[in-house]
């Protein structure tokens, strides 16, 4: 297959060669039916912002140009079979869950997981057995192999392990490790890389979990540039139903494909066989460069920290550890996007910042000066860590659908979570439904609120849903 070619994004342009009447949805009608105030800035969107017409193939059973995008992008990453997808890479989390998992089912699910796995518990009845996430300098990193295995063998016959690597911090498991651990115990490996995507062409970079899972979902426009919310579901293995996994898809995603956000899956692939290896060497170049100037002036995570613990690191993800520097985070990130420089995540002991493919070079001295600015302030929040993981007490799909009230969170020690409770970004859960409150708990979030950490899950008053038992 010819890795130059974008069929979709060319049968997109060939529509625009004749002069139609839309008589179709959407419709805006190519542009024409939009408000005034968007037209002119979203006049060539609109064109594109197409629907199942003749010659433009259908998302859920594809025979034409996007079943040959999807055969190119299966190519390039190594995949059986590759899906564009058009809700993110969360709905295709909770449709990978379910393409395996049966009510009853247990799944090992590291703690560092994002939100959308614990609704995936809802939806598919599997019974979770969580894994501590090993920390640094208040940092999650990633669950160990050891971790792993001893879960396996408190349950041996566990339906699969959903891995988040790397981590929202760039933090990547040992998955060659892993991996071993899961086949031994013939269950299915499902990888959360959502942002890792560009480890698969780069040596320099953590191992990409390409060889070694089932299934993988990525997020092409966390590292790869597409349209957001641009994500890939990649098949590597398994003897999982397909048919199943294709019902999952479609239930959990629109029925009406964004034709513009598929065009963008389908150049970006093209780019990255192309191109992909050179534009991912000037990221680690860039970042490298960054961390090098950094280095003594600045505490950061590095590489070597997390090695240690048995880990690697992605170095085009920058986190700050604005605490060792006897700085408030959520000043320091204030202060930088009053200068102009938006970072991906503000918390009161760090910021991270993402040093993707869009980061131009001539921005290093700005963003370099303004973080050697940051200065120490008068109040310096704790570096807690995250309390020990709660007693499950029913499954999170009983907890979802059980009679619930809301009480304050500092009157809920002891009762069960009915709802999740969850830091975002970037999406951790610090309570998951089924799970009982403890004191620790409470504890970190009164603190955290204190600190001005914003939670999902919990009301402006402080209210929280618990089961009504």
């Amino acid at each position: 297959m010819e890795q130059t070619k974008a069929p979709l994004w060319e049968k997109l342009i060939q529509f625009q060669q004749k002069e139609r009447l839309w008589l179709h949805v959407p419709a805006h009608g190519g542009g024409a039916g939009l408000p005034e105030e968007i037209q002119a800035s979203f006049a060539s969107y609109a064109q594109l912002d197409l629907t199942e017409l003749p010659g433009l193939d259908d998302l859920f059973q594809p025979t034409g140009v996007i079943a040959e995008a999807q055969a190119l992008a299966a190519q390039l990453f190594g995949a059986k079979r590759s899906y564009f997808l058009a809700g993110g890479a969360s709905a295709v989390v909770r449709a990978m869950i379910l393409a395996v998992c049966n009510p009853g089912d247990v799944i090992i699910i590291p703690r560092n997981a994002h939100a959308s796995v614990y609704q995936a518990l809802v939806f598919s009845g599997a019974v979770p057995y969580y894994l501590p996430t090993a920390e640094k300098n208040g940092v999650p990193l990633n669950v160990t192999v050891t971790a792993v295995e001893s879960a396996f063998q408190r349950y041996p016959n566990a339906k699969a392990l959903f891995l988040t690597s790397p981590s929202y911090y760039g933090v990547a498991a040992d998955l060659k490790g892993i991996a071993a651990v899961v086949r031994r115990y013939r269950a299915y490996l499902l990888v959360d890389e959502a942002h890792g995507a560009h480890f698969d062409f780069s040596a320099v970079l953590p191992d990409s979990a390409a060889r070694y899972c089932d299934l993988r979902v990525q997020s092409w426009h966390k590292t790869l540039g597409s349209l957001t919310p641009g994500a890939v579901l990649h098949w590597h293995g398994g003897d999982f139903s397909e048919e199943r996994l294709l019902q999952a898809l479609q239930g959990l995603q629109t029925s009406s494909p964004p034709y513009p956000l598929l065009a963008s899956l389908d150049l970006t692939r093209k780019k990255m066989a192309l191109q992909g290896k050179e534009l991912v060497d000037k990221m680690v170049e860039n970042a490298l460069k960054i961390r090098g100037a950094l280095k003594g002036s600045f505490p950061f995570l590095a590489r070597r920290d997390v090695q240690e613990q048995g880990f690697d690191l992605d170095i085009t993800r920058l986190t700050l550890l604005t605490a060792e520097a006897g700085i408030c985070g959520l000043a320091a990130g204030l202060s930088l996007h009053a200068a102009g420089i938006d970072v991906e995540l503000i918390q009161p002991h760090c910021l991270l910042a993402i040093l993707g493919p869009s980061v131009q070079k001539k921005w290093t001295a700005r963003l370099l000066k303004a973080i050697k600015q940051l200065q120490p302030t008068g109040f310096l929040p704790s570096v807690a860590s995250y309390p020990a993981l709660p007693e499950v007490v029913i499954s999170p799909r009983q907890a979802a659908y059980c009679r619930h009230r809301e009480v304050h969170f500092t009157q809920a020690v002891g009762l069960v979570a009915a709802a999740a409770v969850v830091c975002y970004p970037p999406g951790i859960p610090l309570l998951v439904p089924g799970e009982r409150i403890t004191p620790a708990i409470c504890d970190y979030l009164q603190a955290a609120l204190q600190q001005g950490v914003q939670f999902r899950g919990l009301t402006a008053s402080g209210q929280i849903k618990v089961c009504d038992l």
